[in-house]
């Protein structure tokens, strides 16, 4: 019998910055399904970077606020990777997601080995 796979999807994202004018930069992943809770969790791991100078898409609009302000979302590469003007923020988009592609790659793994799986394993290693 198959078993349904969790589509754990992991995506870089930004945070403005309440004081500066930069963004954080975040990895995020949902539906993250842990044991002891009913409903999927939003778990957002930030890595302690930040960017100055993100490209922004103006054809994709984020969100309109009650004053009548647009705000945009970053512009990505083929690969998905933020845009930015300068080549150090660009490292970091790049970094980001490096550490994007890793989540990605464990929670894929988790969904393919069960837990009778990863005691088999153990098990042969001993």
């Amino acid at each position: 019998m198959k078993k349904a796979l969790v589509n754990t999807r992991v995506s870089v994202k930004l945070r403005k910055s309440e004081y500066r004018d930069e963004w954080y930069l975040y990895v995020e992943s949902y539906p993250v399904f842990q044991s002891g809770k009913d409903t999927p969790q939003r778990v957002r791991e930030y890595l302690n970077r930040t960017i100055t100078t993100p490209i922004w898409d103006k054809s994709r609009n984020a969100r309109t606020n009650t004053e009548g302000k647009t705000t945009y979302k970053p512009k990505r590469d083929l690969n998905g990777v933020i845009q930015c003007k300068s080549q150090l923020d660009q490292e970091s988009c790049i970094y980001a997601d490096k550490v994007r592609s890793l989540r990605q790659k464990e929670y894929d793994n988790a969904a393919l080995y069960a837990d009778t799986d990863a005691e088999q394993a153990e098990q042969l290693e001993r």
